[in-house]
């Protein structure tokens, strides 16, 4: 639970910007302006930005610019973002780029972000050619995690916070991949002590990937394992037929379908994965038939590339999982054939 001597230490005597998703209940944003207000902040400013994937763009970022600008923001400010990931990815990069990089802190309202876009440090807008293409690392000085604010979410928001949750314990730890079964429906429900303890310790698995590979070049790159897919199904469906949980999923299950095909991963991993995703209620099929030569074209746009070559994340097992490169298009293919819903 968030409180005042929380944000003493932050806003103490500095101009603070809160960039805010529209979404937000505005209860949820007064109560935050008044722990701000009661820390002694030099000027405290408020810029709503709807949370869309169309909205993570140059447009916002200069709304955020202006605002700053005008108003004679220091290099001594406070950027705060109140909101998913796509106004943490936002504040973030709007923190990096003015007067060369100021302070930020992240306050994420979902599930999806408090266990995954809050950590490590990653800021981007999106281009139309593809999803956070243009950004930077910039690390937040502190993210504030309140459970409470998950109780506003739609169980669709939850599920796809529980994906990035699954995948950390497929890449990393397979007892946290096995409690998880174990507690699925307290997590589901919000129930304590369970969601604070899955939170807890997902959080603390990027936090150990990161603090290894901060600019990704290692160990890190463990983290994308489904998305090169999911990043591709966003765009083939106009980031209008998936939300980005959904998509990952998807990509998991081509991903490991994969791992199945060219790193002898269990065919009872592969089921125990899809498993657990229908137990949650995540959609395990896209929602319409794809052409997979038009899916694998999408991931040609993937940053994660070297050259000409796609680099994927798979599974050895589950809890440990490498990347791999120079995969053939053909075992691609196919991989998707199988696990998604394709012409």
């Amino acid at each position: 639970i968030l409180k005042p001597e929380t944000f003493k230490h932050l806003v103490n005597k500095r101009e603070v910007l809160v960039v805010y998703d529209l979404n937000i209940k505005s209860l949820y944003l007064n109560k935050l302006n008044k722990l701000i207000e009661r820390g002694g902040v030099e000027l405290r400013l408020d810029l709503g930005i709807k949370a869309t994937e169309k909205n993570k763009s140059y447009n916002s970022l200069e709304k955020i610019q202006d605002k700053l600008l005008k108003n004679r923001f220091s290099r001594n400010c406070l950027l705060i973002g109140l909101g998913g990931g796509i106004i943490g990815d936002l504040t973030g990069f709007a923190a990096s780029t003015y007067q060369r990089g100021v302070d930020f802190v992240l306050i994420p309202t979902t599930l999806l972000a408090q266990v995954d876009a809050s950590v490590g440090g990653k800021t981007a807008i999106n281009h139309s050619m593809g999803k956070n293409m243009i950004g930077s690392f910039h690390q937040p000085k502190e993210v504030l995690i309140d459970t409470n604010y998950l109780l506003s979410l739609s169980d669709r928001e939850i599920r796809s916070g529980m994906v990035e949750m699954i995948k950390h314990g497929l890449i990393y730890d397979e007892k946290y991949f096995e409690w998880i079964e174990e507690n699925l429906s307290s997590i589901l429900s919000l129930k304590e002590p369970e969601i604070s303890q899955a939170i807890k310790r997902s959080v603390e698995i990027k936090t150990e990937i990161v603090s290894e590979d901060e600019k990704e070049s290692g160990v890190r790159a463990l983290l994308n394992l489904g998305h090169t897919f999911g990043h591709a199904l966003e765009l083939i469906g106009n980031y209008k037929d998936y939300n980005h949980g959904e998509a990952v999923a998807l990509g998991i299950l081509s991903a490991s379908k994969l791992s199945q095909m060219t790193e002898n991963l269990p065919k009872e991993c592969v089921e125990r994965i899809q498993s657990l995703f229908e137990k949650a209620g995540i959609k395990t099929k896209t929602l319409r038939k794809i052409d997979p030569e038009d899916l694998y074209l999408a991931m040609q746009s993937d940053k994660k590339k070297e050259g000409k070559e796609l680099n994927l994340i798979l599974l050895e097992k589950i809890g440990k999982a490498k990347k791999v490169k120079n995969l053939s298009k053909k075992n691609i293919l196919e991989a998707i054939k199988d696990s998604l819903f394709v012409c």
